[in-house]
């Protein structure tokens, strides 16, 4: 198992049911964070401003391309962002007419961010943790965008291996 993309896999999975569901968490920021987007990416920001409430953004529109950040999902405390959200927008572009083909970018661009990084230790109970959750998914082989998150090996190739 990848654990990271097995963390993707779950948060995912979350992350799109936030959005259907809209009730995403809103962890607050002790301090708000301001950020300016160019002309070409206020409509996008502003045309997906419902789904980053959902997935637990607030976000501010301050006039003249100014944008506030106050609160973010929870779970994803240490990333900044600013550049989460611009890093949405960008990814969602013109894609905003399409509200399934939205969810899914923002999704999967979210749950790429906040996955537990490539290389990072687990606890034997964060592991027994994070496999449980990824069976729990709907398709808990493969990630939102098609990478293999487990193989099973016969026995006889990991003998093989180590001959």
């Amino acid at each position: 198992i990848d654990q990271h993309r097995a963390h993707m896999r779950v948060l995912y999975d979350i992350y799109r049911r936030q959005l259907n569901e809209r009730n995403g968490v809103v962890q607050g920021l002790l301090f708000p964070q301001l950020f300016s987007l160019p002309p070409s990416q206020q409509p996008v920001l502003e045309k997906i401003l419902p789904e980053l409430s959902a997935l637990g953004f607030d976000v501010s529109n301050m006039g003249g391309g100014d944008y506030s950040v106050s609160g973010i999902p929870a779970g994803t405390e240490g990333l900044n962002p600013v550049e989460l959200l611009q890093t949405l927008v960008a990814e969602t572009g013109d894609k905003v007419d399409v509200k399934e083909e939205v969810h899914h970018v923002m999704a999967l661009g979210l749950a790429r961010k906040s996955a537990i990084p490539v290389g990072q230790a687990l606890s034997s109970e964060e592991m027994e943790d994070l496999v449980e959750k990824l069976f729990l998914c709907e398709t808990p082989n493969y990630t939102p965008n098609g990478k293999l998150v487990l193989t099973i090996l016969a026995n006889e190739k990991v003998e093989r291996m180590f001959d």
